[in-house]
């Protein structure tokens, strides 16, 4: 590989923001964790959002990436 290549590194995590859910600082609760963006991860995460927005409704969970 060159120099000036470089190989792109994707982390996926599962976000949330399920209304009235608020930590002890009255800040909305919709954090997680990064993780390499693996097609077992993904599934994993796939998987835990269909269950979030069955329970909390359409759109209260999604998955969000970004480059390492």
């Amino acid at each position: 590989m060159a120099l000036n290549e470089r190989k792109l590194l994707i982390e996926i995590r599962l976000r949330w923001n399920v209304i009235g859910r608020r930590n002890l600082v009255n800040e909305s609760i919709d954090g997680g964790t990064w993780c390499p963006d693996t097609p077992e991860n993904r599934k994993d995460l796939e998987i835990i959002m269909e269950a979030g927005n069955e329970t909390y409704g359409e759109g209260s969970h999604w998955i969000e990436a970004r480059e390492a």
